[in-house]
Parts: structure tokens; C-alpha cells; sequence
């Protein structure tokens, strides 16, 4: 008989991952992702966002941009079907 004994992960390998909180705190992450004069598809925005440890999904993402955002913040363009902000 084999017994196969799984090592639990360090404390430094857990990653805790932190929550947006409120309208305001959502828009200061997603506006410290851009770079000045840049265009970032949704993809490379969560990634950016993600890198930083918060917790958000692709969809979810984009609708608080294109509900909130879109228009005051920043202005969508379409290139080759794909959106860029």
C-alpha cells in the first residue's frame, strides 16, 4: 500500500485576494491600470487588475465600465471588432 501525503502550502504561497469596495474605489483601480494615452482591451485591463490581487471577473468588468464609466472616464473604440478603452 502507497500513501501519498500532500504538503499544504506555505502562508507566502497563499494568495489573499482583496474586493472592490465601492463605486469610487472601483474606478481609481481600473483608471491605475491605463498608462497615460493608452488603449487596453477588457482581456489586458482584468489581467492588470487581477496582477494587483483584487477579486473581479472579466464580465463583471466590463459592464461596471461600460455602465459607469464609458462616457466620463473613458471613450470606447472599435478597431478590427475588438474594444479598446
Amino acid at each position: 500500500m502507497i500513501k501519498i501525503f500532500y504538503s499544504q502550502p506555505s502562508p507566502k504561497e497563499i494568495k489573499i485576494m482583496k474586493r472592490f469596495r465601492n463605486k469610487e474605489h472601483k474606478v481609481n483601480i481600473i483608471l491605475s491600470a491605463f498608462k497615460s494615452n493608452e488603449k487596453l482591451k477588457n482581456k489586458e485591463i482584468y489581467k492588470k487588475i487581477y496582477d494587483k490581487g483584487y477579486k473581479i471577473t472579466e464580465i463583471h468588468l466590463r459592464m461596471f465600465i461600460c455602465h459607469n464609466m464609458l462616457y466620463k472616464y473613458h471613450k470606447k473604440e472599435k478597431i478590427k471588432g475588438v474594444n479598446y478603452y
